[in-house]
């Protein structure tokens, strides 16, 4: 819904004054007074904004100024906090906001609309954690466009799976390919899936190991787990099982939790208890349920501790919150 088919809107729903000033704004020399007024005009009773809008709605009203290249983003915004006055979200967010947040969300914009490239970057991940990838496409955009390596990496993410733009994977690819040059170690992972996957571009497992190689010493976890799994099956390089244990200890080491499940079971089946429930208890601390259910499987069988039903029970029941059904099965047990 553009400008005018707002106005048009607020006009049938009786919002004459705002309708009225929303019509004018082209023509004003002070779009932001002008928009201030809009905001300042709306009733008081009778308006209700879901948890986001409202945010952005204090966000507009806080501003003062603005640098004149996003004024396309701030009647964009305008035009968002106006468009719940004529159709109210059904199923937006609920924010829980702890105090002071708020102001940090309203300084970010205020930053950001003075060409703060690093407030715009943070004002794109604050709008994707709320729920509007249509409010974080464009800061990533100015971001990435500013330079922001990892801007330029969610640009990727963006076109990779088809939120709010059209799915493109040459996009996608790009725009990894870009960050992962200027030394990001996530896009380097993502790009290199791609060759692995033959994404886009031609499968080529000996180019996807000399990427995961790359992300794997920038530290990525997903990329270290890769690799191990290549060297383990001989898959774009010599196979190697010294070096797949490695990547796969570091890959659990750095919070990658599929990894630490894996080698808690390979302890198991190798007869190593307290090597599994360390393993195990890596993952469970870090909130996996996978983990979770293993570690209560350990102290209900007495696998490298004493048998304790109570604290595989407690464990069961963690994993059971967080949906996992053998936990729930096992709970039914006791």
């Amino acid at each position: 819904m553009n400008l005018h088919q707002l106005q048009q809107k607020l006009m049938e729903r009786d919002f004459k004054q705002t309708a009225e000033l929303l019509r004018n704004i082209h023509y004003s020399d002070d779009k932001l007074s002008h928009i201030q007024d809009i905001l300042k005009g709306l009733p008081s009773s009778g308006v209700h904004f879901s948890d986001e809008v409202e945010v952005l709605y204090a966000q507009v009203r806080a501003l003062s100024s603005y640098d004149t290249e996003y004024e396309k983003i701030v009647l964009r915004d305008l035009e968002s906090i106006l468009s719940e006055i004529i159709k109210p979200t059904e199923d937006s967010a609920v924010i829980f906001m702890e105090k002071g947040e708020l102001q940090e969300a309203i300084t970010l914009y205020k930053q950001a609309m003075q060409s703060d490239y690093d407030a715009q970057l943070s004002l794109g991940k604050y709008y994707k954690a709320i729920g509007r990838d249509d409010w974080a496409f464009s800061w990533y955009e100015t971001a990435a466009t500013n330079g922001k390596t990892d801007a330029i990496y969610w640009l990727g993410n963006f076109y990779f799976d088809g939120n709010f733009v059209t799915k493109s994977l040459e996009k996608a690819f790009y725009y990894y390919k870009e960050a992962a040059l200027k030394g990001h170690g996530d896009a380097m992972n993502n790009y290199a899936d791609m060759h692995f996957r033959g994404e886009y571009v031609e499968k080529n497992n000996e180019r996807a190991f000399e990427l995961f190689t790359i992300a794997a010493k920038r530290g990525v976890p997903e990329s270290m787990y890769t690799l191990a799994y290549l060297y383990e099956n001989g898959i774009g390089t010599e196979q190697h099982r010294d070096k797949a244990k490695y990547w796969f200890t570091q890959s659990a080491l750095h919070g990658d939790d599929f990894a630490a499940n894996r080698l808690g079971k390979e302890a198991v089946e190798h007869g190593d208890g307290k090597d599994a429930l360390r393993w195990f208890k890596m993952a469970a601390d870090r909130e996996d349920l996978y983990g979770e259910f293993n570690l209560g499987m350990c102290y209900e069988s007495g696998i490298g501790t004493q048998i304790n039903l109570k604290k595989a029970k407690y464990w069961y029941q963690k994993a059971a919150l967080k949906g996992d059904q053998e936990a729930k099965a096992k709970l039914k047990e006791f």
